[in-house]
């Protein structure tokens, strides 16, 4: 409907038509719940939440030296609401003998959380049966740790049940991922306890479920909109901001909506314009530090 006969007169005017044309058109953004891979400098892997997008996940590791037995990984989870460990039935390494994953959450009953996931009455496969070998490591709130090289903090979010972001460096890079968190009247008046927890990170995730106008109807409801996310990463300096969890409601062309009036909003604020870029999560998003 949108292609002349100019886009479409060879496989070079083709490949330039579609990569001009909006996601919503070429693509979808997606509907998969919370899943990220993060691979430092030595090609470790980091897994943040294990949503249904773990299964995606799955197939590409299974390729390597997890569909080998051979495979480590580590995993943080925010917080154990269905939409970030519901994957974890599915995730394939777990189910080989060999692999090793470290998984860490500053809950103190992380395990049995997951464990209960996957009582007999729930799924008929226990975590015990999943033959990989998996350990869980409880961490102090709002402290730090190092894996190797790499240093991981982790800031208590506001959200129904609790929930924490985690900030991830290495060699001079800074990457934070921060969902399900709702900066409310009280969170914003505290705001420069978030302070190193934000500032200059080359790229931040953070939730924007709603917009200014729903997350004041939904107070308490968990979640942010673009527009705090943004007043947050100008005042700490963040370099590239990430739209994220989104409403599940919305359709990918209300998705690029809400990141037209996002950038909008950024480009009315006179004495940062410019600095921060704005993008949107879709699946199989690719940032490189």
């Amino acid at each position: 409907m949108h292609a002349t006969p100019g886009d479409i007169s060879s496989e070079e005017s083709i490949e330039r038509f579609i990569e001009s044309l909006p996601h919503s058109i070429k693509g979808t953004y997606g509907g998969n719940t919370t899943c990220l891979e993060v691979r430092t400098d030595d090609n470790e892997i980091i897994i943040i939440d294990c949503g249904t997008g773990i299964k995606n996940l799955s197939a590409e590791l299974m390729k390597g030296d997890f569909g080998k037995g051979k495979g480590v990984g580590t995993i943080l989870l925010t917080h154990t609401h269905w939409d970030h460990i519901q994957g974890v039935p599915f995730f394939s390494p777990f189910y080989i003998k060999g692999n090793r994953f470290n998984i860490y959450s500053p809950f103190d009953d992380i395990k049995e959380r997951v464990e209960y996931q996957q009582v007999f009455s729930h799924f008929p496969i226990n975590l015990n049966y999943m033959l990989a070998t998996k350990e869980f490591f409880i961490l102090e709130k709002e402290s730090e740790f190092y894996l190797n090289n790499v240093k991981i903090i982790n800031k208590r979010m506001h959200h129904p049940g609790g929930c924490f972001g985690f900030r991830i460096e290495e060699n001079g890079k800074s990457f934070v991922f921060t969902s399900d968190c709702e900066f409310n009247i009280d969170e914003i008046d505290n705001i420069e306890l978030y302070k190193d927890f934000f500032s200059n990170a080359n790229v931040v995730v953070f939730d924007t479920q709603y917009t200014f106008e729903e997350a004041i109807d939904k107070i308490d409801w968990g979640h942010s909109s673009a527009t705090i996310a943004i007043d947050i990463a100008l005042r700490f300096n963040v370099r590239k901001l990430i739209l994220f969890h989104h409403e599940p409601d919305y359709s990918d062309e209300k998705l690029e909506i809400v990141l037209s009036n996002a950038k909008t909003y950024m480009s009315m604020n006179s004495r940062k314009r410019g600095v921060l870029e704005i993008d949107i999560a879709r699946e199989g998003m690719e940032i490189e530090l």
